[in-house]
């Protein structure tokens, strides 16, 4: 069969880690001719991927166009399923804008959709809900036009979807930390963190409004008040304008700027603690990261990071930078607790679909939607 991956929608976040992995996995499925169209920001996944004689590679930003957001149409990649007789496509995150005039099927990794009971809307004001409301009803419009059967990263979100969708075409497939983690020797090592005495709480992460990093600067507060002898700096993979970050914590808070799938690894290595702050999440791929790479996790004590974290995390009121700073005390100080936290994660590992039981599982649902 001929398949469409499609990444053109992708500029952000963990959909860029998955895609990589998805992507870089299509060579295993030789019976298959794969036409993979990847954004510019997926750039250093084509080199990844290597050369193979079943996979053609295209680059290409879908636009926000009239076309596309109205019409559901795009020439680019009509004229690809129809000049490479594509039996079905797969994008791996919706919504796509474009409908394919072939069966579809979409990822899906909008929280905001699913979980409307979640602190990041409680504390908001009625306009921005009122703002977060059409936002909702648009995107569910336009998941429903472009496809006819889904994807999502756990069981969890799977049932909730199911429900806002009223459909029972959605299949779970989980997310996993990218094969890079198990290839030492592709490890980027050049990002190297200045020496800290002290405990380093890293966040691999978009800074989505949801991720809620904004409680980063009252965690440093309450963490001086509480235990003024214990050195903590927050290390984010995000730019900020140093105008922007308070003056009394700007000498705890890094920031990297974006990094690239293969810098993460060796990050990890130089860090005690992974904090994952956020209040929505279909999947983190954070947390088996952190798991793979044997670092205790901080987290949101929410639904969604319990059924992905089980017993492998410190979990803390989500909105409650006191109770986060407590947290991170607990797990810095108490090296026989935070042991117990990395063990945790080495069995909470096995829960997940590794990247390539992902691959087969999405590879199977193509061919059965043909």
């Amino acid at each position: 069969m001929r398949f469409l991956i499609n990444c053109s929608n992708l500029k952000a976040g963990g959909g860029l880690q998955v895609a990589d992995s998805i992507c870089c996995q299509l060579y295993r499925f030789p019976s298959h001719y794969f036409i993979v169209v990847l954004s510019s920001f997926l750039e250093t996944t084509e080199k990844r991927m290597g050369k193979s004689d079943n996979i053609e590679v295209f680059s290409y930003n879908i636009p926000n166009s009239y076309h596309s957001i109205v019409k559901g149409r795009d020439t680019f990649m009509d004229n690809l399923v129809e000049s490479h007789k594509i039996d079905a496509v797969l994008t791996i995150f919706g919504p796509s804008r474009w409908c394919p005039l072939v069966p579809h099927l979409s990822g899906f990794a909008l929280p905001q959709l699913v979980i409307p009971e979640s602190p990041f809307f409680q504390r908001m004001g009625y306009k921005e809900r009122i703002k977060w409301f059409f936002w909702r009803a648009i995107r569910k419009w336009s998941l429903k036009r472009s496809a006819s059967s889904f994807w999502t990263e756990s069981n969890y979100i799977s049932n909730r979807l199911k429900k806002t969708l009223k459909t029972e075409n959605v299949y779970t497939v989980t997310n996993y930390y990218n094969q890079i983690f198990d290839q030492p020797e592709s490890w980027n090592k050049g990002r190297v963190l200045k020496p800290f005495d002290g405990t380093t709480c890293l966040s691999i992460s978009s800074p989505s409004a949801h991720k809620n990093f904004g409680i980063i600067p009252d965690i440093v507060r309450f963490l001086r008040q509480i235990r003024p002898d214990l050195k903590v700096r927050f290390v984010l993979t995000f730019e900020c304008h140093q105008d922007k970050i308070p003056n009394d914590v700007k000498d705890n808070i890094v920031f990297l700027g974006k990094v690239d799938v293969s810098e993460c690894p060796h990050l990890y290595q130089q860090a005690d603690i992974m904090f994952m702050p956020t209040l929505l999440e279909c999947f983190s791929a954070t947390y088996p990261e952190a798991m793979r790479m044997g670092i205790p996790i901080v987290t949101t004590d929410l639904e969604f990071a319990h059924d992905l974290c089980g017993n492998a995390a410190c979990y803390y009121s989500p909105v409650d930078a006191k109770a986060a700073a407590e947290a991170i005390i607990h797990v810095a100080t108490d090296k026989d607790y935070a042991k117990k936290l990395v063990d945790s994660g080495y069995n909470q590992l096995k829960k997940y679909d590794n990247y390539e039981q992902r691959a087969e599982k999405l590879i199977s649902l193509l061919e059965n939607i043909c």
